[in-house]
């Protein structure tokens, strides 16, 4: 096992040193594929001690080949690799070189803290990961099953003002893992906080303060899209309501037809229905009129037809 994953890990390099020389080339699924192989293999290194420690100290000299922050792909993918790796594999301390190497560069110790602290606001960071959705996505979703898995002291249960409290990178790490915790369907629950802002137009305004938040409240159906129509029958919706309780009162109307701007406005509708409708009604007139006149010849050439 240890060949074919030191084979992995190598991969994993390659590619990260083919983003930061030719993004243009750089294939995000065969890095997620080779990710994951690797990650996959960790529950199993717990029982081979062995293979563990020779996992490590393959890490550990790839990791060493380059500054750790030369690019924002090298720094989040191995430090939350050799996170997971430390936390999954090594069971009696001796394959977490790599690990405390990693950790010295850290001004968080904690890795659940770090993770937030620092990991996040690179990820949201203006440009991250070169606008890379899957990928920042892919991240996304790594932080927030190490911080479920291994922290205990993260709390998703907010109120609406200490979200609306929090910066756009702790927002959108909330959001993910209420989403984790409670379903992705959790907007649609109506008692919940999700639906409760997006009812009163939170995530609206979220979306402004970065195109990763639109992004992120496209990908989870946390915006309401309405077509023009959808608009324009709603606008129609809400000023016929309005006509209505104008007209419920014939006191308030005569009332609101003395103030110039009313009058203007109630004159100004009448004339635009009673010209719509001039126009309107001929229309459909003479529609029906031709309809009528085109089934009434073809009832003519089919009684000639059987002459």
């Amino acid at each position: 096992m240890a060949e074919s994953i030191t084979s992995y890990i190598e991969d994993l390099f390659k590619y990260i040193n083919g983003y930061e020389k030719d993004y243009a080339s750089f294939e995000a699924e065969a890095f997620f594929q080779t990710y994951n192989g690797i990650g996959a293999v960790f529950q199993a290194l717990r029982e081979q001690r062995d293979e563990a420690v020779e996992v490590d100290r393959v890490f550990l000299e790839k990791i060493k080949q380059g500054p750790l922050n030369s690019s924002d792909l090298r720094q989040l993918t191995i430090q939350i690799i050799i996170s997971f790796f430390e936390s999954v594999a090594d069971t009696d301390g001796k394959s977490d070189q790599a690990y405390l190497y990693c950790r010295e560069f850290r001004t968080v110790k904690r890795d659940a803290t770090y993770f937030e602290t620092f990991l996040m606001p690179l990820l949201t960071r203006e440009g991250s990961l070169n606008n890379n959705f899957k990928l920042n996505n892919f991240f996304m979703k790594e932080i927030g099953r190490f911080i479920r898995k291994f922290s205990s002291g993260f709390n998703t249960e907010v109120n609406f003002e200490e979200f609306k409290g929090m910066p756009l990178h702790q927002k959108l790490l909330i959001l993910h893992m209420r989403r984790a915790e409670h379903g992705e369907d959790l907007v649609n629950d109506r008692d919940s906080l999700e639906a409760h802002m997006r009812g009163i137009g939170v995530f609206d305004k979220l979306r402004q303060e970065s195109p990763l938040a639109d992004s992120y409240l496209r990908e989870w159906g946390y915006l309401v899209e309405e077509s023009f129509w959808d608009r324009f029958r709603q606008s129609l919706s809400v000023f016929f309501a309005k006509m209505r309780g104008l007209f419920s009162n014939f006191s308030y109307v005569r009332l609101a037809l003395s103030q110039r701007y009313s009058a203007y406005l109630f004159y100004g509708l009448a004339i635009a229905i009673f010209l719509f409708l001039s126009i309107f009604i001929p229309l459909k007139w003479n529609s029906y009129t031709g309809k009528k006149l085109a089934e009434f010849e073809a009832r003519v050439q089919k009684v000639e037809s059987r002459r």
